[in-house]
């Protein structure tokens, strides 16, 4: 369940400071404050991880996707493209998750909560582009396990970790790829280093907790007299609350 929501430059928002979410989380305020822009960036995340565009760092929508944001101009605070969007997500795992080292069996990494820390700015094109990425697996509030992936002065990206030692396999120097989307390094990249497999699961992780999210937009079907059910179990309420009779039956 995602737990923690703390966006930078971001519409409306020059920074929303931490925002705690809870099982039930109620924002209000006035009209135009930026209270959807908190929803409109968790779409733009799950449709990036739905997205079969794997170089694309953030799908910001277009005419058949859920949410269109525009350019990135457009999302940016001020409109400025001197600024950078950061985000960080925050959730509890359905289950714990624990990390071994292949090169050092007896060391292990487990936690029940994970944190993603992501830096967007954007490129010559004007596109986002990932900046610096960070992971963190945590036990309660104790922090077990960081990876950290950004970009020095001559835009080189660089895997490092205060807990972890990263070893590069032999004949595999090669520099490392762009992540691809958001928030998964490359299987190549993953590939230069013996022991940098489980970053695949932090993805997985990833894209399981945005897959959770639903939407149920502003507009509403009008209610039916009679509503049919055959006794499936709908994904969502979908994005008008068309499917919202069949799943409240389902549950």
């Amino acid at each position: 369940m995602l737990n923690h929501l703390h966006i930078k430059n971001f519409k409306a928002w020059k920074d929303t400071g931490p925002i705690r979410l809870a099982p039930l989380t109620v924002i209000f305020g006035a009209n135009s404050a930026g209270k959807s822009s908190l929803g409109h960036l968790l779409l733009a995340l799950q449709q990036t991880a739905r997205s079969t565009d794997r170089k694309r760092a953030l799908h910001l929508g277009d005419t058949s996707s859920l949410i269109d944001l525009g350019t990135f101009t457009d999302c940016l605070h001020g409109h400025d493209l001197k600024q950078a969007l950061s985000f960080e997500l925050g959730w509890t795992l359905p289950k714990s998750m624990e990390v071994r080292d292949p090169l050092q069996v007896e060391t292990r990494y487990q936690g029940d909560r994970m944190r993603l820390d992501v830096t967007l700015s954007a490129n010559k094109a004007q596109q986002p582009e990932v900046q610096a990425m960070r992971y963190a697996l945590t036990s309660g509030e104790h922090e077990v396990l960081d990876v950290t992936l950004n970009r020095d002065d001559k835009r080189k990206l660089n895997l490092t970790s205060a807990q972890y030692g990263f070893k590069m396999a032999d004949g595999r120097k090669w520099p490392l790829e762009e992540p691809e989307k958001f928030y998964r390094l490359s299987d190549t990249s993953m590939a230069r280093y013996k022991n940098a497999g489980f970053m695949a699961d932090f993805a997985l992780a990833t894209e399981a907790m945005l897959e959770r999210i639903s939407y149920l937009g502003p507009l509403r079907s009008h209610p039916k007299r009679i509503y049919q059910w055959s006794g499936d179990t709908p994904a969502s309420v979908g994005q008008m609350g068309e499917y919202a009779v069949a799943a409240i039956l389902a549950a």
